[in-house]
């Protein structure tokens, strides 16, 4: 088969996996180069055409414009979808922000530029350097290329507005704000009960500023409960590890008819 009857099938392989690598956990960070990013996608996109471009043949007709903006949909979502689990991290250390006093500091997140919560993007930090401890990004390039199997190239049609992808979607929020709260509920509770102690001190003893006394005990409350709680966390962040790639395959079979 010549390298033109090869191209229509590899554009579109190409057009999903670039949008996969938009939004995606670890892939999408901004740190990494366009240049290396682009790469990855051509290489694989090589290695996927030479297996599917006999199985999903594609020719250039009046609806491949329309297949193209399908594989470009598809990309996102599945991107999305698979990384909103690993949200819930951010999620988190919002609340304890909120409860530590540090949520009037934000820092700027290097994945995606925008301001993010100072525990929340140091959890973020963490998670991802133990994604890539245990080889996760391995696991999210298996879902991506195992995609081509469940959404094939050559269907036009997807299940994006289906009521049960919906629902699926939303079952995974529900989840990720339901992982954001387990993980934040130690030390939120317990910075909760400070608050109570400050209250009471404050009503016996008035002459004592709770407020200047006040923000740096929760301060430092809230990093000695963060140490005590890091063995957990790392539980959590495997769960939330084989979580994201179990939802993405998931997804993709909600996508394809195939649930």
């Amino acid at each position: 088969m010549s390298i033109l009857n090869e191209f229509p099938a590899f554009l579109l392989i190409l057009m999903r996996l670039t949008s996969v690598f938009v939004v995606i956990p670890i892939f999408s960070y901004r740190t990494i180069p366009a240049a290396v990013k682009l790469g990855l996608a051509l290489i694989l996109s090589f290695i996927v055409t030479t297996v599917l471009v006999h199985k999903q043949p594609i020719q250039f007709n009046e609806l491949y414009v329309l297949l193209i903006s399908k594989e470009v949909l598809v990309g996102l979502t599945i991107g999305f979808v698979s990384g909103l689990i690993v949200y819930a991290i951010q999620f988190a250390g919002a609340f304890i922000d909120l409860q530590m006093g540090f949520a009037i500091a934000n820092t700027i997140n290097p994945e995606n530029g925008a301001t993010s919560p100072i525990t929340g993007q140091f959890l973020y930090t963490l998670a991802i350097l133990f994604f890539l401890g245990i080889n996760a990004h391995h696991m999210l390039l298996n879902g991506v290329l195992y995609s081509f199997s469940l959404v094939p190239i050559n269907q036009l049609s997807i299940h994006l507005m289906d009521g049960t992808t919906v629902h699926f979607v939303v079952t995974v929020f529900m989840q990720m704000v339901a992982i954001s709260f387990q993980m934040a509920l130690p030390i939120v509770g317990s910075l909760f009960l400070v608050d109570v102690a400050l209250g009471l001190v404050a009503r016996t003893v008035p002459q004592i500023n709770i407020f200047v006394v006040g923000l740096p005990l929760k301060i430092v409350v809230g990093f000695i409960l963060l140490i005590f709680i890091f063995p957990i966390l790392f539980i959590m962040f495997r769960s939330i590890s084989d979580s994201m790639t179990q939802i993405m395959i998931e997804y993709m079979k909600y996508l394809g008819g195939t649930p």
